[in-house]
């Protein structure tokens, strides 16, 4: 990858906002109240790269961006690739800015591939952060199998607190140990079936569901029932995942 595309993953992974725009002004706002200084810049947004759903449609919109302290500041009429965060919003939007790149970086080769397929210009970039989530959460894996859900049965007690994390247990039937002290045949694996706000987000796994299934050792007291659990909803994938595990993800 050539290194001026070797920033992006890490801009993006910074940032909630990316898009192709123009410095109109400096020294200048959209909105009254946001302080301005010699670094606070008016662009016109020419083409939304990311973005929260609900500000999709900034495309031919004025924004006013705070521009990053560290760094040569751009001058009236340049045009970049910039990465920020919002820091208020009202009539217009008003971001500071995390990092920028020269708008050829997204738009060749990249923008010419997303292009071609109707797709946002930094998918491949994305595409690469969500690979490098996965081989992170996978190195931290104690154990990683291929295998699908024969039964469900509740492990322990519910308890009297409301945050009570109403362990369960799921016996997997491995059919692949891909990483771990594991062996193919029938495994116990620990979750929280609770919905409290605290376990709402953590896997519970279904019956019947098969995949790829990234496990984690038990502490005591909870090895007495089961040496592995499942936590995170990261921890269960398609089995094709194997692929990006092994480095062959496209």
């Amino acid at each position: 990858m050539p290194a001026k595309s070797k920033a992006i993953p890490n801009l993006l992974r910074q940032s909630a906002f990316s898009f192709l725009g123009t410095i109109e002004h400096l020294g200048a706002a959209t909105m009254t109240d946001v302080p301005v200084d010699g670094r606070t810049a008016i662009v016109v947004v020419e083409q939304v790269l990311h973005a929260p759903a609900a500000f999709s449609e900034l495309a031919n919109t004025r924004v006013t961006l705070q521009l990053a302290a560290k760094g040569v500041a751009p001058k009236v009429g340049d045009r970049a690739a910039f990465f920020a965060n919002a820091t208020a919003f009202g009539d217009s939007l008003a971001l500071a800015e995390v990092g920028r790149v020269p708008a050829g970086d997204v738009e060749s080769p990249v923008g010419a591939t997303a292009a071609a397929g109707g797709l946002s210009p930094l998918q491949g970039f994305q595409a690469q952060i969500e690979r490098d989530r996965l081989l992170e959460h996978a190195a931290a894996a104690d154990a990683i199998v291929v295998g699908t859900v024969a039964k469900l049965e509740q492990a322990t007690k519910k308890g009297l607190s409301e945050h009570d994390p109403d362990w369960w247990k799921a016996t997997l039937d491995v059919d692949h140990v891909e990483k771990g002290n594991v062996k193919p045949g029938k495994l116990a694996v620990l979750y929280a079936n609770s919905v409290d706000v605290q376990w709402r987000s953590s896997l519970k796994p279904k019956a019947g569901q098969g995949g790829l299934w990234m496990l984690h050792n038990s502490d005591e007291p909870l090895s007495k029932l089961a040496a592995f659990q499942v936590l995170h909803l990261d921890d269960y994938q398609p089995v094709q995942s194997l692929d990006t595990l092994r480095g062959n993800g496209s």
